[in-house]
């Protein structure tokens, strides 16, 4: 949104929010369910009304920039006049590689705003691992994993084996480990 919009998404959410009765500390959960529901239905009516709509989907190209533009363009242009196919080969390789620094230009900057978990989260998609064909893993038990999360499990467990709380471990004798160590027993 822009400046403009954001005042005029304000000015509108104040006015609608004159109308309404403010919640007390005696309103019932009916009450609150209401207002939740009228906040939420307000408060889009005020986006449809003054935010521009994006739409988010698989094909969204939000890495487009003005020198990509013009690059398809040019492109385009080449291929239809189809006189000089390595001309047209050129700046196919042009638009390739300014799509590749946006993406990546893009992406750089995505990361830099990513704090704690959404780190990891955001890690998933930039995993090298999920393209990769490796043979099936077999534990000491004989179990083969396959797919990606099989094999991460089994590599966690065989380290870490779970806790079963049906199993009993009896504790070792109890030692001299913590008497104090003197120097005539060093000796």
């Amino acid at each position: 949104m822009t400046e403009e919009d954001a005042k005029a998404a304000e000015k509108l959410w104040m006015k609608l929010g004159k109308r309404r009765a403010h919640l007390d500390a005696e309103c019932t959960a009916d009450e609150v369910e209401q207002e939740a529901a009228w906040c939420q239905e307000a408060m889009r009516n005020v986006l449809d009304a003054t935010a521009e709509k994006i739409r988010i989907c698989a094909n969204l190209k939000r890495w487009w920039n003005a020198d990509i533009r013009e690059r398809r363009k040019a492109v385009g242009r080449k291929k239809r006049r189809r006189r000089n196919s390595e001309e047209a080969a050129k700046a196919k390789a042009e638009l390739q590689k300014s799509i590749r620094q946006s993406k990546r230009k893009m992406w750089t900057e995505y990361m830099q705003n990513q704090r704690g978990a959404e780190v990891w989260r955001a890690a998933r998609y930039a995993n090298p691992r999920a393209g990769m064909t490796v043979e099936a893993l077999t534990d000491r038990e004989g179990k083969h994993a396959n797919t990606s999360q099989e094999k991460e499990e089994m590599l966690r467990r065989e380290p870490f084996p779970p806790n079963d709380d049906d199993q009993y471990y009896e504790l070792p004798p109890a030692g001299r480990a913590h008497t104090r160590v003197t120097e005539q027993a060093v000796e």
